[in-house]
């Protein structure tokens, strides 16, 4: 099995039962559910359905998406998650989403883990692109996203209504051949 993804600071890998206080605590944090498709009121038994319906996968399926859980090498401690989506009908393609709890961010694990995720996504899946979306607001995301090559795409955002606001997504790729 290719798990854990090992980085200097980072050991990335499958959610287990184990993570359920942290992620459903880092999920409940109203500044971090606001950009997030999930709400604040996220619930254990949400966790735990999530975490076993993606036991045994090491890349999703067309179509689906999986969680990855980043924890500090020296401590263990459960910091954040990956998300990856395989892109249906587009081959190689996959998007992107990273998660820090607030207390570790702007500490550079964000991207540190999104490019061992990059790069085992090459190497695994034969990923020939990434792509990203994020709300226009959420400029810590949209700074790491352009740190790492990733480009906006402005004729692919749009504005949408979530959670009772009008919102503009903004859309990044990035050509994985190319790194």
């Amino acid at each position: 099995m290719p798990y854990p993804l090992l980085t200097e600071r980072l050991r990335i890998q499958p959610h287990a039962m184990g993570d359920i206080n942290t992620f459903v605590e880092y999920r409940q944090d109203p500044s971090i559910a606001k950009f997030q498709s999930w709400d604040s009121s996220y619930s254990r038994d949400q966790a735990v359905e999530l975490i076993q319906s993606q036991l045994g996968v090491v890349t999703p399926d067309l179509g689906d998406w999986l969680q990855l859980a980043i924890h500090l090498s020296i401590s263990n401690a459960h910091i954040g998650d990956l998300a990856i989506h395989r892109v249906a009908n587009q081959d190689g393609v996959f998007e992107l989403g990273f998660t820090i709890a607030t207390q570790y961010q702007r500490q550079g694990y964000a991207k540190e883990a999104v490019r061992a995720l990059i790069e085992f996504l090459r190497a695994e899946a034969g990923a020939t692109r990434a792509i990203a979306t994020t709300d226009s607001r959420n400029i810590s995301s949209i700074r790491l996203l352009e740190s790492m090559n990733f480009m906006q795409d402005k004729t692919k955002s749009w504005t949408e209504e979530f959670k009772g606001e009008v919102v503009t997504v903004d859309y990044f790729e990035k050509d994985l051949s190319q790194d």
